[in-house]
């Protein structure tokens, strides 16, 4: 056989069986929390090395809220630690809302509230890696209250690409008026680009059922429900461009979208998510076992327009896809992923023995999940099961759930089932997947993977990510 006729078989082989690639993770230093309810992070991966980012999970602290940010070299040692407190509104701490990760700084953004000031504000904190220093704290939006019982509401969106912070505010309740709320919008150095207060046409009300969304180019979308618990439910489509409220309807008759994210497609912002038929039953109140989810659909924001509306296939076993949240999107190419989970949370007061004590357990229902594959132009191309349905209770929720990284040309889910898995989709190229090792105690075990810390390196065949067994937890480094 000539050398010719040899590469040629080899092609032929690589394409139609593609090629298997080994994960193989390194296990680092072990460290214990300081305190059970820490929340991690891992923070500017690469190959030199990375940082992590832990904070209490915004438990009552009033007076103090510390982030604590530690960097790692490329063999997982620490290097140094840097420990910085969110703003303080009078003597009230700011509440974390979200991190906005940059190639070099991390934007923190928090809110808190003050009766004696009559405020209830937006902050903003930049960690700049290079100086190893945080800014000064920023006020992004305030408005005026008069109790913490009527604070109206903020929420924050940050665009896909993450070139804009939207900030959307429902002012506090006013009785028999309508609706008043205030956007403001920021560039990603914090510049404000807009803000706008508008009386809308729904009348106030002490809670709303909304989410918030800004694209690319600075364009506010807010999704909100009308009669959520009845049969008339409505989900208006509200849009910004700093000028004025534009609104229109975004649900249908056999059309009721659920949780979605807001992509950026070829240019275009859209909507994916999913939808209920609304024909089976109304929306329930603290549902345990979920509310109904029909489908997956595809909105495409710039047009107007649905392009995609599609029912769980018949060879899905949709029972238990209730109350789905969207996990992660990933747009690749022509294709866009969509990782859709069930979560629950309840909580139940503790017993001492048959006596019920005043302390709470908390429990969450992560699962049952579903990846829904569709193309750009909302053709769907599959439904694939996930995960079945696993519940966790108190801090015990840091293994739930999952990660997703696009990486060797296929999908590659972390999670955890007994122990640390990694599953690979929609590839023909393939990965056996060595999972770590740890000795606890003396004794050999597999640990499981902590998903929100996943951190993947671009352009290098490197990521991070943390697991846990017991009280213990450890740094790892995968390779391939």
């Amino acid at each position: 056989m000539t050398k010719n006729i040899i590469i040629s078989a080899i092609a032929i082989l690589t394409l139609n069986f593609g090629f298997a690639q080994t994960f193989q993770t390194q296990v680092g230093p072990s460290f214990k929390k300081e305190s059970e309810k820490d929340i991690y992070h891992i923070v500017f991966p690469s190959a030199y090395g990375f940082m992590t980012l832990h904070h209490l999970d915004n438990v009552m602290m009033d007076n103090t809220k510390a982030m604590v940010l530690t960097k790692y070299d490329q063999t997982m040692q620490s290097i140094e630690t840097k420990t910085f407190n969110l703003p303080k509104l009078g003597q009230r701490a700011a509440d974390l809302q979200r991190v906005i990760e940059l190639d070099d700084k991390l934007i923190f953004l928090s809110t808190s509230m003050d009766k004696k000031t009559g405020a209830h504000q937006v902050f903003a904190q930049v960690y700049n890696q290079k100086d190893n220093s945080v800014s000064a704290e920023k006020v992004l939006a305030s408005i005026p209250i008069e109790g913490y019982s009527n604070s109206g509401y903020y929420q924050i969106a940050v665009s896909p690409n993450q070139s804009k912070i939207a900030i959307y505010a429902n002012m506090p309740f006013e009785k028999k008026m309508q609706e008043k709320v205030q956007a403001w919008m920021y560039d990603i150095e914090l510049n404000n680009l807009w803000e706008h207060s508008e009386t809308l046409s729904f009348e106030s009300e002490r809670a709303y059922q909304e989410e918030t969304f800004v694209s690319n180019e600075g364009q506010l979308y807010v999704s909100k429900v009308t009669d959520f618990y009845k049969k008339t439910r409505t989900t208006h489509l509200l849009k910004c461009n700093g000028k004025s409220f534009e609104s229109s309807v975004l649900s249908a008759d056999g059309f009721q979208p659920m949780d979605m994210s807001l992509i950026n497609v070829t240019g275009k912002p859209m909507l994916v998510g999913f939808f209920w038929d609304g024909t089976k039953g109304i929306i329930k109140v603290n549902s345990e076992e979920g509310n109904d989810n029909d489908g997956a659909f595809l909105y495409d924001l710039s047009e107007s327009k649905l392009i995609g509306i599609h029912k769980w296939s018949t060879s899905l076993n949709t029972s238990d896809l209730k109350s789905l949240e969207v996990v992660d999107v990933k747009v690749v190419g022509d294709d866009i992923f969509m990782i859709g989970e069930k979560r629950l949370e309840k909580s139940e007061f503790r017993k001492n023995g048959s006596t019920p004590t005043m302390d709470l357990d908390y429990f969450y229902t992560f699962g049952s999940s579903v990846i829904v594959n569709l193309d750009t132009k909302g053709t769907l191309k599959s439904f694939t099961p996930l995960m079945g349905s696993k519940l966790y209770k108190n801090t015990d929720k840091e293994k739930g759930s999952v990660a997703a990284l696009y990486l060797e040309n296929g999908l590659r889910i972390f999670s955890n089932n007994d122990y640390i898995r990694c599953d690979s989709f929609f590839t023909q190229n393939k990965a056996t997947f060595n999972s770590p090792s740890v000795r606890p105690n003396g004794i050999g075990t597999t640990p499981y993977i902590i998903p929100a810390t996943v951190s993947e390196v671009k352009k290098y065949n490197l990521v991070y990510y943390i697991t846990n067994y017991g009280d213990q937890y450890w740094l790892n480094k995968m390779s391939w």
